[in-house]
């Protein structure tokens, strides 16, 4: 039922000029960690970018290798490309600059994708986190039209789209530590809280 997309869009990249998901972690690159982790759970992956060259000697099929929505478009084209392409009911979108995925995270908000709801974000008190999020993929046609309207920005999709939230406390509660939305050099990428436009 779950297909788990990458967002490994070319904007996301160090300072040094390499492609963070390519860095060392661990003994393995930090995207074959990601797709290891997402294996757990998802029947198929998904891997989003600007640059699928530099993907295909480090990603082996059956995952998948696809280009963003539009080039330039950032992670919301990316995730109206992998949720277009998604071959499952259900996505794990996540970012490809997060090591600790975290599959009983993802279980905990596939509970809340009831019907009625098209994503569940985990969120804390710095906001939401789009780029660990499970969405039902019928929402894929409202998030390509966000890209084609110019709307790039990861803060229009709690304006779009009919959300739900994991929260930090939830996630204590089922003994889920919080560090599964950090990045690779230990930032988190939240979107300011936004509960008034539900």
């Amino acid at each position: 039922m779950l297909s788990g997309i990458i967002i490994a869009d070319g904007e996301r990249r160090a300072l040094s000029g390499g492609m963070k998901s390519l860095y060392p972690f661990e003994g393995e690159t930090l995207i074959e960690r990601q797709i290891r982790l997402l294996r757990r759970l998802c029947e198929e992956i998904v891997v989003v970018t600007d640059s699928p060259r530099s993907y295909l000697s480090c990603v082996a099929p059956p995952v998948r290798i696809v280009s963003n929505y539009r080039r330039g478009a950032g992670p919301l084209g990316g995730i109206a490309a992998g949720l277009s392409l998604a071959q499952r009911p259900y996505a794990w979108v996540v970012g490809c600059d997060m090591p600790f995925l975290s599959p009983d995270a993802a279980v905990g908000m596939l509970k809340k994708l009831v019907p009625g709801v098209e994503a569940v974000w985990p969120s804390d008190a710095n906001g939401l986190y789009p780029l660990h999020g499970v969405y039902d993929c019928r929402c894929a046609p409202r998030v390509a039209a966000l890209v084609e309207e110019g709307r790039t920005s990861l803060a229009e999709l709690p304006r779009s789209l009919a959300w739900e939230e994991l929260t930090e406390g939830e996630c204590g509660r089922l003994g889920i530590g919080f560090e599964f939305v950090s990045t690779i050099d230990g930032s988190r990428l939240a979107l300011e809280p936004l509960h008034d436009v539900r």
